[in-house]
């Protein structure tokens, strides 16, 4: 049975871009000569120190979601962890993977700097999104998470929202917490998931985490 549950966790780990080559991806609309939030973006994300016990410190290629969610809110949110965040007002991006310790545990990050007032923005759009990302499901009962009341303590406030999704990927139990935050000019949304449910204060601690990181981009 051990040897079972590792080896669908690997398959899943493998489905949602938690193993593979190690490219960090970094994108930029500014014309060159003006895109220094991408190479700070790369300095901050590309090593991040203090993850909490059990990630690697390392970041490996962008998170995958595992299937295409049917509800368009529910795509904006993984695509948004996925790296691929609002381009309108976008002056840099990067979206990296965090390998957990726990059966096919990762947290899938996307980051994105912004222009004016373009970050809050945004994070009302994603806020919006998780108010109505009830059901994620690809259109089979094999990839089918559901919104749960699981509480999400240390997550929330006006910049920052969570929502905590269970069910099935690939017909294999699977949990997912999906987070959405900013610091200053800096949108984050992200996705602590894994066959073995996500401890809710490890979400937390995550994502107090990235936003401190991300004020650092802002200084």
């Amino acid at each position: 049975m051990r040897i079972v549950h590792a080896a669908v966790a690997g398959c899943l780990v493998l489905a949602t871009g938690g193993c593979g080559a190690e490219a960090v991806t970094y994108a930029a609309v500014r014309a060159p000569g003006e895109a220094a939030d991408v190479s700070r973006l790369r300095t901050v994300f590309g090593k991040m120190d203090g993850l909490p016990d059990g990630f690697f410190s390392h970041a490996r290629s962008p998170w995958r979601p595992p299937f295409r969610p049917r509800s368009g809110a529910c795509r904006l949110l993984f695509d948004a962890a996925a790296g691929r965040l609002p381009p309108e007002g976008l002056s840099g991006a990067t979206a990296v993977t965090y390998q957990g310790a726990h059966a096919g545990e990762l947290a899938g990050v996307g980051v994105a700097v912004y222009d004016g007032g373009e970050a809050a923005v945004h994070l009302a759009a994603l806020r919006d999104a998780l108010t109505r990302c009830t059901t994620a499901d690809g259109g089979t009962r094999f990839d089918h998470l559901a919104a749960t009341r699981t509480p999400l303590p240390g997550i929330g406030g006006p910049d920052a929202a969570a929502r905590a999704l269970a069910g099935r990927v690939g017909g294999y139990p699977y949990r997912m917490h999906v987070v959405v935050a900013r610091s200053g000019h800096t949108l984050i949304a992200f996705v602590h998931a894994g066959l073995t449910p996500p401890d809710p204060a490890r979400t937390a601690e995550l994502a107090r985490l990235l936003v401190r990181e991300v004020g650092t981009l802002d200084a």
